[in-house]
């Protein structure tokens, strides 16, 4: 059986180790990609250092999700992609096991988590892309979520009165939601950021109106200044804990106390009961999971 380099998670907790596996095949509506870059996440640091999603593939689990490289051998029944061809996507990050993940010279991706990287995309920036893309589409548009419904998704819904703000724009996915948001037609996109020597330029350029900066002391009275008690769309990509708590004092506290308004967050935690008490008109709140194959006809 050919064999690959791999770094393997023996342990939680534990540095990876360097070590040989097989070279999977493709079973039906897969692809073998020989890996150029894999993207790692937050959630692969929560795997190492908790078993999070990785425990029962212990001691031979390996991380990352996101794929991008060249397509080594196709599958039974694949028509959408031939030997040789530049791809990315997400791997099975629930099922997938070791022979899906990243860290390593080649992995399995099912076909419809796969797409073609067009020539202006580098392996490195396609890499970025699935799990973030996929997490902050669904935190603006997935009725669990904020349950956006704007024109160029096929509703008739005009946003260019309404606000939304993304707390930690800088971070990945909170660029991708910053895109979303101009695209949904949002009239005002305020994010939170450190803002360095650009001004806030770039995240402007993607889509925000405003950029605040994340360190200022009264970064919430500037905020409220701009929504009043109005806001109704929160996106918080930076806030929560390993171990819960209380978080998201912040976007819940921007959050409007006459009107229903959604909290959407990417991470776990509880929020502060004392905040939440003020909402008369009570909130939503949801954690994103932007896994492909939880939505695979979103992926495909």
């Amino acid at each position: 059986m050919a064999t690959q380099t791999a770094l393997i998670m023996k342990e939680v907790g534990k540095p990876l180790v360097k070590a040989l596996r097989h070279i999977p095949q493709p079973q039906e509506n897969q692809v073998l990609v020989r890996i150029v870059a894999a993207g790692i996440n937050p959630h692969d640091q929560k795997c190492r250092d908790l078993g999070i999603l990785v425990n029962e593939h212990l001691p031979h689990a390996i991380l990352a999700n996101d794929i991008s490289g060249i397509t080594e051998m196709i599958g039974p029944g694949v028509k959408k992609f031939s030997v040789g061809d530049r791809i990315f996507g997400q791997s099975n990050i629930l099922s997938g096991g070791p022979d899906q993940a990243g860290l390593q010279q080649f992995c399995i991706l099912d076909t419809e988590s796969a797409a073609r990287i067009p020539d202006n995309i580098t392996f490195d920036e396609a890499a970025t892309f699935p799990v973030n893309a996929i997490a902050s589409f669904l935190a603006l548009f997935s009725p669990a979520d904020l349950d956006v419904r704007p024109k160029f998704l096929g509703h008739d819904t005009d946003y260019a009165q309404e606000t939304i703000v993304i707390i930690g724009g800088s971070s990945n996915t909170g660029k991708f939601a910053l895109q979303f948001a101009r695209l949904a037609g949002f009239g005002k996109i305020i994010t939170t950021a450190k803002i360095r020597s650009d001004g806030g330029q770039i995240l402007r350029a993607l889509g925000a109106t405003h950029v605040i900066d994340r360190e200022a002391a009264d970064l919430e009275n500037q905020i409220r200044a701009l929504v009043g008690d109005d806001l109704l769309y929160v996106v918080d990509t930076v806030n929560g804990s390993y171990e819960g708590g209380v978080h998201y004092q912040l976007g819940l506290s921007l959050l409007s106390t006459k009107k229903k308004g959604a909290l959407v967050t990417l991470m776990d935690g509880e929020v502060d009961p004392a905040i939440a008490a003020t909402k008369t008109a009570g909130f939503r709140k949801h954690q994103v999971f932007g896994a492909s194959d939880m939505h695979p006809e979103l992926a495909a």
